[in-house]
């Protein structure tokens, strides 16, 4: 495995790619990413999970991690060493416990985005962007008073929000017993979209339904909405194999709002639509992307360990 070695106390890039071309690593210091645009999936410690435009990442010097990206992504990256978060705090207190806590550990249940509020998302957002219109400006990036007191603030927010999943996960001692339970429920209620609405599960599990995703997009890495649509995909994919329904029956029985959702959809996670999908299936020695397929191998157990 490559390690990413950091030499300078702080560092901000941003990268816009369709391919990932750094191997799996790890570092010697932290690293928050921004995910501005795009989608894909992030591999941290060998667990897989979704990403899309907004979403939060922060990582330890523990952690390895890759991504794979399938829409066009523009990440910004603020990395910075154990070394310069002490140069910030106030000799004798202990600021940012959590951040200091995160780096003595590989991430688990954290693999997902940090921060799932739009508008916190945005407040951080604005804070890293002044940091990196320092740079843009050729100012320096240490010794900064203006970088030093936006990094104070972000290190403050980052903190704050590990601090809250902590006291989600500590007052959801069953919490991955909850995902089972919603697992088995999206696949016995699959083709009853009615079923399946946000209020109705929230009042089933007897949670709010801003707690209810909370808690999911923590434990799952994805919001139940993006669980729901993917593990639909799949049985639909499933059905254009080995069932001779029309394309219409199949966007029936799972409950598209016709066929035109069903092809925009399944196009952007099998980069076809599934007409030309099955077409393929009738073509011998047909070249097919079998990454995507185990890339989407979704299961209703949801176990993400």
């Amino acid at each position: 495995m490559k390690r990413s070695i950091q030499h300078e106390l702080l560092t901000i890039q941003v990268v816009e790619t369709s391919q990932w071309t750094y191997p799996i690593h790890d570092h010697n210091h932290f690293e928050l990413i921004l995910i501005r645009t795009g989608s894909g999936q992030h591999i941290i410690n060998g667990n897989r999970f979704t990403y899309q435009a907004g979403d939060v990442f922060l990582l330890g010097p523990l952690d390895n991690h890759y991504f794979v990206v399938d829409r066009i992504t523009c990440f910004c990256s603020l990395s910075f060493t154990e070394l310069y978060m002490r140069g910030l705090m106030t000799p004798g207190t202990d600021c940012w416990p959590q951040i200091t806590e995160r780096g003595q550990t590989a991430s688990q249940q954290l693999a997902g985005s940090l921060i799932a509020d739009r508008i916190e998302q945005q407040n951080l957002n604005a804070l890293v962007g002044i940091v990196l219109t320092e740079q843009n400006n050729h100012r320096p990036l240490v010794s900064n008073q203006i970088v030093e007191a936006l990094m104070k603030t972000i290190l403050s927010l980052l903190d704050r929000q590990l601090s809250q999943h902590q006291r989600l996960s500590s007052t959801n001692v069953s919490s991955s017993s909850l995902m089972q339970r919603i697992g088995v429920y999206i696949c016995h209620y699959i083709t009853m979209p009615e079923h399946l609405r946000m209020e109705k599960m929230a009042d089933v599990f007897n949670y709010s339904q801003s707690h209810l995703a909370a808690l999911f997009k923590q434990q799952a890495g994805e919001s139940i909405s993006q669980y729901i649509i993917r593990y639909k995909l799949q049985l639909v994919e499933t059905r254009l194999r080995l069932s001779g329904m029309s394309i219409s029956q199949i966007a029936d029985e799972f409950g598209f709002t016709d066929i035109c959702h069903l092809n925009k959809l399944f196009k952007r996670y099998y980069q076809t639509t599934p007409t030309e999908y099955r077409r393929s299936l009738l073509v011998p020695n047909r070249v097919r992307n079998t990454y995507l397929q185990s890339s989407f191998n979704l299961s209703p157990q949801l176990t993400h360990s």
